[in-house]
């Protein structure tokens, strides 16, 4: 089969999969609703601004956690894809920064001050914003900008809000705080706020679009600075749009959801097996695999037991088996071959 026809064939699956799994998630959960008594309801619906129990779910709880879902999951991936290329690095996901470590200090802080969800939530994803430019700080005393002392510069700054984290969980209140500060760190869709999710729906947008802009930049950006400054390109101010670009969908779903480990990492090389190395190509598909990725995760972290499963701890039992099953099959793919 043509590169071509196979990356349509990718494609129309993975939108075909992914609108018929967020219908699905719309009538699954504790509340068991029907879809045909749904589409009843709303034909003979004549009571103006009414919703009807069943709608109102809908509507006002499983609309807004199902694009959230979806928003993270595509965000996440396409930021791994992102980091990946940009630090040439296959190990490098949306946590490589620090942005997830100062996100979660920003939520755990505005816990323990006790504000609301509101702030607590600016202040996440302010902080997450703060460990980027902390990152290109350091890069610059560093006077340099390479892959390797971006990547350490990450590691240091993550490592610094995670001590900042650890304090924090020392200081608070065992029997009311700390849970929630380690319940909000496992990861979970349980609390979404549907204004909160409309609201950074443009975010995320022109984020992606600002990527896949870029994307044909991104495929010589990933050889080298010296093949990207031959072809005309400034690697340093590239590269610092690309990752405030990604880190901000990183911020965002962090916001939203808490720490979602192993999405960022384990979605791009999936995606490479099927698609290849071309970021035309890569870059959407991440998002539709991505979003299908955690949907399907959500549905059974809010379906498998009574209580609600954080969606951090199903993503790493299923992202880390299958990194282990991609990294062992990675021979046949490896363009070095």
């Amino acid at each position: 089969m043509q590169t071509k026809e196979r990356y349509l064939l990718v494609m129309g699956l993975l939108v075909v999969l992914l609108l018929s799994i967020s219908i699905a998630s719309l009538f699954i959960g504790r509340y068991s609703l029907s879809f045909v008594e749904m589409i009843r309801q709303l034909l003979h619906q004549n009571i103006p601004n009414y919703l009807s129990p069943g709608s109102s779910i809908i509507y006002n709880l499983r609309l807004p956690r199902v694009i959230a879902v979806m928003m993270v999951g595509a965000g996440l991936s396409v930021a791994g894809s992102t980091y990946q290329a940009v630090l040439r690095n296959a190990l490098a996901s949306p946590d490589v920064l620090g942005t997830s470590s100062a996100a979660a200090f920003g939520a755990a802080l505005g816990i323990l001050l006790g504000l609301p969800l509101q702030f607590s939530t600016f202040s996440s994803f302010l902080f997450s914003i703060i460990s980027l430019f902390c990152v290109l700080g350091l890069c610059q005393l560093k006077r340099s900008h390479g892959e390797l002392t971006t990547i350490l510069s990450g590691i240091i700054v993550a490592s610094v809000f995670m001590s900042f984290i650890s304090i924090i969980k020392y200081v608070a209140d065992p029997q009311d705080e700390l849970p929630a500060i380690v319940f909000w760190m496992m990861g979970s869709f349980a609390s979404v706020v549907k204004g909160q999710v409309y609201g950074l729906i443009p975010l995320y947008a022109i984020c992606y679009l600002v990527i896949y802009r870029l994307r044909w930049k991104i495929n010589v950006l990933s050889l080298g600075d010296d093949e990207a400054r031959i072809a005309g390109m400034n690697p340093l101010w590239l590269k610092s749009i690309l990752l405030i670009a990604a880190s901000t969908m990183v911020a965002a779903s962090v916001t939203i959801a808490g720490i979602v480990g192993w999405v960022g990492l384990v979605i791009p090389h999936l995606v490479r097996t099927l698609v290849g190395y071309n970021h035309g190509k890569l870059i959407p598909a991440s998002a539709l695999c991505g979003a299908l990725f955690l949907l399907v995760i959500d549905n059974i972290a809010r379906t498998l037991t009574y209580a609600e499963i954080p969606i951090g701890i199903l993503t790493a039992l299923i992202g880390a088996p299958l990194f282990a099953v991609l990294f062992i099959m990675s021979n046949r793919y490896d363009r070095t071959e």
